[in-house]
């Protein structure tokens, strides 16, 4: 079938227009010269507070929920105590935690309103317009249309998927972000690059020497986005290998993530173990680091390397060690499933290894890395 003279001369143009603003778009290798000040100042910092780069602290009312629920275990029992005491922020979480669960549905958008009524811009931003949580709110929504079938009550004065929430959302959230709170800023940022995606230069300066001056405030989130942005990952064989884009930008990428993980945060810390996969050595210190951190994908991390293709690098012993952490950490005892040999250790040894695994997990200190803002996809350090 032949296009039309009309049509092939509008793709063409199409075509033309497109490598003009990919020709004229920044180039990532002119991003460099603007961490260098940081890089010299910090590459060689390390911090011995566990908690230095995380969202909240023991002493926060937040950190046991949050802590779970980072490691999956966020049972929603915990944060009932909160909610009757009048904790706005676990109104939030549980509204968000329970979207998917038609049978409370009502219950839900009640509790998200209340919230809301009581200034909080994240329960706004969950029954508007632009919040993740319209996808299952939205009048069209296949959860919608299922909860209508089922006869689910909902109130009729909370409006969902709403442009007035919207609005209401990014007031609160500019209010926030005035009053300091970094990931808020992070999200104005991160609105004004979608609101203005033809980037200039002079805009992209802009965006780094932000992402900078968060990473000096210990918030390392938009630093592991900008990483990401500039790495890529390629399949080789049956591994996946994350590269950067070019040899400066992979130097620059590590020495960022490095800089992240020496203030324990923990994605950097699962960054710089899947980026070193294929040479690192079995007692390198990230995975103890993030074992202590309480990142259960670290341990699945040394635990997979080091039984895979059938050239077992772990003894039985370690392999239930491992598995048994993981367990604590998590909750989940898949390694002890798929790894350790059933019959290998004597109930014996195996209690002497219990015993080891109290004592090491009650010395963890969990950091929350996820934050009221981070996507309910990425709550669980998978």
């Amino acid at each position: 079938m032949m296009l039309n003279s009309s049509r092939l001369g509008n793709l063409v143009l199409g075509v033309v227009v497109a490598i003009l603003l990919s020709a004229c778009a920044p180039d990532p290798q002119d991003d460099i010269p603007l961490f260098e000040s940081y890089l010299k100042e910090n590459i060689n910092k390390k911090s011995n507070d566990p908690y230095i780069s995380s969202y909240v602290r023991p002493e926060d009312e937040m950190y046991e929920y949050l802590s779970k629920l980072q490691r999956g275990q966020g049972f929603r029992s915990i944060l009932e105590p909160l909610i009757e005491r009048g904790n706005i922020e676990a109104m939030v979480w549980m509204g968000r935690g329970k979207v998917n669960q038609l049978e409370v549905r009502g219950e839900v958008i009640a509790l998200l309103g209340k919230a809301m009524k009581a200034g909080d811009p994240l329960a706004a931003l969950a029954l508007s317009s632009g919040g993740e949580e319209c996808w299952w709110f939205g009048k069209g929504s296949l959860t919608s249309l299922v909860a209508n079938d089922l006869g689910v009550e909902v109130p009729s004065n909370i409006e969902t998927c709403s442009e007035e929430n919207w609005n209401k959302a990014q007031q609160g959230i500019k209010k926030l972000a005035d009053k300091g709170d970094l990931s808020a800023q992070y999200y104005l940022l991160k609105r004004v690059r979608i609101d203005n995606p033809e980037e200039t230069r002079e805009s992209r300066d802009k965006y780094i020497k932000e992402i900078v001056r968060l990473a000096e405030g210990y918030y390392y989130k938009p630093m592991m986005d900008y990483v990401d942005s500039i790495f890529e990952r390629k399949r080789k064989g049956k591994n996946i290998q994350i590269t950067g884009k070019t040899p400066e930008l992979e130097r620059l990428g590590v020495d960022l993530m490095t800089i992240a993980a020496n203030h324990n945060y923990i994605p950097a810390i699962n960054f710089l173990i899947e980026y070193k996969h294929q040479s690192i050595h079995i007692d390198d210190p990230l995975f103890e680091q993030g074992m202590m951190l309480g990142s259960p994908r670290a341990v699945t991390g040394k635990i997979v390397l080091f039984t895979r293709n059938g050239a077992k690098h772990l003894s039985n012993r370690e392999i239930y060690y491992y598995g048994r952490v993981y367990e604590s950490i998590s909750g989940d005892n898949r390694h002890l499933i798929t790894k350790y040999k059933e019959g290998s250790l004597s109930e014996e040894e195996r209690q002497k290894i219990d015993a080891e695994v109290a004592k090491v997990t009650e010395q963890i200190t969990p950091m929350v890395y996820i934050d009221r803002f981070t996507d309910r996809t990425n709550w669980v350090d998978r």
